[in-house]
């Protein structure tokens, strides 16, 4: 039987849209895990995370440049995209959704980018 293949997934507090993508990971059959890469994330990653991962997932393109900062020896297979979850980067033609509040927004706006930013990458 083959192993489970090890998802870590990142964005930048790892609160919101890296466990909302290791949680839909896992549910097509994944082992994952999740975490923050900024300093002051809520659930900060750490080098044991790092060292765990078959594949990195990490949600923007300006948090690679920080990924590497902190693990500069990282040789592992890492997949940007470049999901926002920040009401004011998104589109004008989407303005509405601006009034949605955060829970609503997540499940209108960043989570269907995640799904379809990813869906290209899959099967891992």
């Amino acid at each position: 039987m083959r192993k489970k293949l090890n998802v870590l997934c990142i964005c930048a507090q790892g609160a919101n849209r890296s466990r909302y993508l290791a949680q839909y990971l896992r549910g097509k059959g994944y082992s994952t895990r999740s975490g923050g890469i900024e300093d002051d994330a809520i659930n900060q990653l750490n080098l044991k995370y790092v060292d765990w991962a078959d594949v990195i997932i990490i949600v923007r393109k300006r948090l690679v440049k920080i990924l590497k900062k902190k693990f500069p020896k990282l040789k592992k297979k890492v997949i940007v995209l470049d999901v926002t979850d920040s009401k004011r980067l998104i589109p004008e033609d989407k303005a509405h959704l601006r009034d949605l509040d955060y829970v609503s927004f997540q499940k209108k706006w960043t989570r269907p980018r995640l799904r379809e930013a990813l869906k290209k990458y899959l099967p891992l």
